[in-house]
């Protein structure tokens, strides 16, 4: 894909574009193949406290269709949200370009693991409770059912344990960092 095409898929022309909640979902949900390069691209292109913002704003939407007994997969898409926002924090807030460029770098990578593990990987069994139907689908679909459930659609049974396999980054904030989170 090129950056044209990617930018026009994310619905902006700039980086300086990337500045609503949809630029995001677009980012995290798309089925589209977008190369690391690209989204590092982006990052350079874009507001990296806006990019937190959003990246935190999304996250928080997400957690409200977690279902309520699943606390170790909620611990982990909070956990996710951290990493992503505190890269995001740490490379806009600091003064050595080398380093904004590997924490952009590193971030871009996230980016990619979490759209693969989020969006395009198979991790989450349903079960459909009237016809015992079962399917697998990402975390995404998953939730969606969950959500669709609550409008008055069929009831499914979740189960997120396969995706609990995310392998978080190593990635280690500081306790000012995590006051910027909040």
């Amino acid at each position: 894909m090129e950056k044209e095409t990617f930018y026009e898929m994310l619905d902006i022309e700039t980086g300086d574009d990337f500045q609503y909640f949809e630029n995001i979902a677009e980012l995290f949900e798309s089925d589209e193949d977008i190369d690391q390069d690209l989204i590092a691209e982006l990052l350079r292109d874009l507001d990296l406290g806006t990019f937190s913002e959003l990246t935190d704003s999304y996250f928080n939407e997400l957690e409200k269709s977690i279902p309520d007994t699943e606390t170790d997969f909620f611990t982990l898409v909070e956990n996710i949200k951290r990493v992503m926002s505190g890269m995001a924090v740490s490379a806009r807030d600091t003064d050595d370009d080398m380093d904004r460029d590997e924490l952009e770098t590193q971030l871009a990578f996230e980016i990619g693991k979490f759209r693969d593990w989020y969006s395009l990987t198979d991790n989450v069994e349903c079960v459909n409770q009237s016809d015992g139907r079962e399917t697998m689908m990402p975390v995404r679909d998953a939730l969606v059912l969950g959500r669709e459930e609550a409008l008055g659609g069929d009831s499914w049974d979740l189960d997120f344990n396969d995706a609990l396999s995310y392998e978080l980054s190593d990635f280690v904030l500081s306790f000012a960092d995590t006051t910027d989170l909040s």
